[in-house]
Parts: structure tokens; sequence; C-alpha cells
């Protein structure tokens, strides 16, 4: 959806309903939707995960020196 909307076309749709029925499609969309909407934002604001790699739960300062200059999110998933 957010990558190739294009790719979202009749025949997508047609995929779909073989799974899944209209209700549970629009609930599908409107999830993904939402998600994506939300990892744009959250992405601006620079967050950095909240626990190190070893599962110790530590403040952003202490993160942000663990994973580099820029969050996890912003680095397409990779550490830094």
């Amino acid at each position: 959806m957010a990558a190739s909307p294009e790719a979202v076309d009749a025949a997508f749709y047609a995929e779909l309903r073989r799974h899944y029925d209209e209700e549970e499609i629009v609930e599908l969309g409107t999830f993904i939707g939402f998600n994506i909407g939300y990892h744009t934002f959250f992405g601006t604001l620079n967050f950095y995960p909240m626990f190190s790699p070893d599962g110790r739960l530590v403040s952003q300062e202490e993160s942000e020196r663990l994973y580099g200059a820029a969050p996890v999110s912003l680095k397409g998933g990779e550490r830094g």
C-alpha cells in the first residue's frame, strides 16, 4: 500500500476475496493504513528502542549511545 500503491488493483482485491470477505478486507486495509501512518509519524520523532540488545530497559540517551545517531527504524531495520 505504501511502497507500490499501483499494485493494489482489481487483481489484488480478487486474490484477497479468495481468502477474506468484504468486511475483513476493509478491516485489514484499515489496520495496514493506520500502521503505515503510525510508523511514518513515529519515525519523525526519533524514538530509540526501549531495550538494549541484552534486554535491559534503557533511557533514550543510553539507547542513542547503543544504537547510533539514527534510530533503528530510520535505518531500514539495521542496527547501528
